[in-house]
């Protein structure tokens, strides 16, 4: 068995631990850790939850926070090879998304294959960096990942928490906002996309622009709610998730034979 890195936590994978359940890798989103997916096993108790762990929080805390996606997507990708799953799943809430889409990217690169990309409560990748967010004052900062649902309550009752988590939230939405690929970038695997309905962060048609990110198939599921729809609506959300890992495994099954 392949030695866990940092990257995926041994002691952070629940569900079946082998057979024919589908290995799904799940990239948190800005802000959080490993433990954002704590609650997934008892809502997936079919699938296999591998959480990606980013340094700077929960026990990579005191390491300084990667504001490369690139850097992360690379770092991942060799943690899944080393594992020798066979077609895992990739999944990512918001920003987790973005990482999810380009350590997919770079692990077909590499001549290996992934089953699908599911995508939650982030628009398909941009094709020019934008400016940040992660650049406003702290007040202004906080208010924006306030309207967004991503702030706990602790962060207005503990102000020490906030200065703690700063740093890796600024670095998180500094690798979302920088990271850019071009739109002849498409994936081979197929992409399900799972969105809120009040999310502005994938309004205006941004969450169906999946679609040309991928050579194979779309699937957009759009679910009521806003941009945190997993926990203001998580039974009919953690439904369609279901609902869509088995559809990208079956696919990936059907290749094959």
């Amino acid at each position: 068995m392949a030695a866990a890195t940092p990257w995926l936590p041994a002691q952070r994978r629940a569900g079946p631990k082998a057979g024919p359940a589908p290995v799904l890798i799940c990239f948190p989103p800005a802000g959080a850790g490993a433990g954002f997916f704590r609650d997934w096993p008892d809502a997936l108790s079919d699938i296999r939850i591998v959480p990606v762990q980013l340094p700077g929080r929960e026990e990579r805390f005191g390491e300084p926070a990667e504001e490369d996606a690139f850097a992360i997507a690379r770092e991942v990708a060799a943690a899944i090879a080393s594992e020798g799953w066979d077609r895992p799943l990739l999944l990512g809430y918001s920003y987790g998304a973005l990482l999810a889409f380009e350590t997919a990217c770079q692990i077909e690169q590499s001549g290996h294959e992934v089953s699908g990309v599911v995508t939650l409560a982030r628009a398909a990748p941009q094709t020019e960096p934008q400016p940040s967010v992660a650049d406003l004052p702290d007040g202004p900062f906080l208010d924006y990942v306030r309207r967004l649902g991503g702030l706990p309550p602790e962060f207005d009752e503990i102000p020490e928490l906030a200065e703690l988590l700063l740093p890796v939230m600024r670095a998180d939405f500094r690798a979302n906002d920088g990271y850019a690929r071009s739109p002849d970038v498409r994936l081979k695997c197929p992409i399900a996309t799972i969105a809120g309905t009040m999310d502005p962060a994938t309004a205006d048609g941004r969450d169906a622009a999946w679609a040309g990110r991928s050579e194979a198939e779309h699937r957009l599921v759009r679910i009521a709610g806003g941009h945190f729809f997993i926990h203001e609506t998580p039974v009919p959300a953690f439904t369609q998730i279901a609902n869509v890992i088995v559809s990208l495994n079956d696919v990936g099954r059907s290749e094959r034979t």
